[in-house]
């Protein structure tokens, strides 16, 4: 667990060190976020890609050829900018280093299907899974605007790269790692994507990650305005922090009615967050609304986990769980090139009024295919080795 924290940490430190490294280097926040962006959707598909070789191939040997390539690829990111390199020479390398960047979430959530003896003990360990998640996320850009005051963002990135790579390495060498094996199964070229739940749920992941993309970068052009580069790390930490209360008192108790229905409010809620952050006009203020806005990011990822568990066919565990988060990435991706263009063309409130409209666009996704995910919950009934978390459907 602690190493796949370890792993965790370096992904959230990212997308912050490496706008502001690219943002030196170019001059521009929108060449800047169109950089990360490349950066985030490599990331993603380097991730399903990473995912379905583990399900095939056992997670040892993936992560280590992984590794050994992430850190080059960093470092040469570092190499260009510093010499100011053509924005289009940028983004190429930064694919580079996003394709290769160890994702150790879905390998561990992958050894609690052999580790835990029980559904009660997966559903606790799955929990425990979302919390370290949220605490990564929550340190990872106060970690990088500490490094930034005291070093440079060519620094916070080589530090997330080395970090990342060094989890994988120590990770795949675990006993537990080692003996794990994926389940034979046969799908096609679009792999947990066949089902149309499966769609469902990455179509809600993908307007819930456009939205947190431009939130991403309004947030430190509303510092940068001010005359502050670290302060957006603070100020994102506070989404974070949000993020991680909401998980806790999520996961505390049970909740009323069905997944889908919640899931709809959920997203409607966290348009509503982002919307009101174009109300602040001084740091306080916006921390205070982050933190708000914050609390339904983790509570919406676990109900689309949840719905995961149900919707995900037969023998793709790993690859299912990064494509959910491909989805989440890509979108990010998306939102932020999208934010550094709507952030220099237009505004920060601009910005962030378009990030509520599109996490409000998850929750129509819910209502127009609910059905896909009804159907889903059914066929899975069944199916019980597959569930992470009975009470799914209470």
């Amino acid at each position: 667990m602690l190493l796949s924290i370890a792993g965790t940490i370096p992904i959230g430190m990212f997308g912050l060190g490496i706008l502001l490294l690219a943002r030196d280097a170019t001059g521009s926040l929108a060449e800047a976020g169109r950089i990360l962006g490349a950066f985030s959707l490599a990331n993603a598909f380097g991730s399903v890609a990473q995912g379905r070789l583990m399900d095939r191939l056992g997670q040892g040997l993936v992560l280590r050829a992984i590794a050994a390539c992430h850190v080059p690829a960093l470092i040469a990111l570092v190499l260009a900018a510093h010499e100011h390199a053509a924005g289009w020479l940028l983004a190429a390398i930064a694919v580079c280093g996003g394709s290769t960047v160890p994702q150790l979430p879905a390998p561990m959530r992958s050894l609690w299907g052999m580790l835990a003896d029980s559904d009660e003990q997966r559903e606790t360990a799955y929990a425990m899974v979302a919390i370290a998640f949220e605490i990564s996320v929550v340190t990872a850009p106060a970690i990088v605007a500490l490094i930034v005051a005291i070093a440079s963002p060519a620094a916070a990135v080589l530090i997330a790269a080395t970090l990342g790579a060094s989890a994988a390495f120590a990770f795949s060498l675990t006993p537990a790692s080692r003996r794990w094996r994926g389940t034979r199964h046969e799908v096609g070229w679009l792999g947990p994507l066949a089902a149309p739940g499966m769609r469902t749920v990455c179509g809600v992941l993908l307007t819930f990650g456009i939205a947190f993309g431009v939130v991403q970068v309004a947030v430190p052009a509303f510092t940068l305005d001010r005359g502050s580069a670290s302060a957006g790390g603070v100020l994102l930490a506070c989404l974070s922090l949000g993020s991680l209360i909401g998980g806790v008192v999520y996961g505390s108790r049970d909740w009323p009615g069905t997944l889908p229905p919640r899931l709809a409010g959920v997203m409607l809620g966290l348009g509503a967050g982002y919307t009101l952050l174009a109300l602040p006009s001084g740091y306080l203020s916006l921390a205070m609304l982050l933190v708000v806005a914050g609390t339904l990011l983790a509570p919406a990822s676990v109900i689309c986990s949840t719905l995961l568990d149900d919707v995900a066919p037969t023998g793709t565990v790993t690859e299912a769980y990064a494509v959910m988060v491909t989805a989440i990435v890509a979108g990010i991706a998306a939102g932020q090139a999208l934010g550094g263009s709507i952030v220099e063309s237009a505004s920060y409130d601009a910005a962030v009024l378009v990030a509520g409209g599109v996490a409000a666009c998850g929750a129509i996704v819910v209502g127009v295919w609910r059905r896909t995910l009804r159907a889903a919950t059914a066929t899975a009934a069944g199916l019980t080795d597959l569930r992470a978390d009975p009470s799914h459907d209470r």
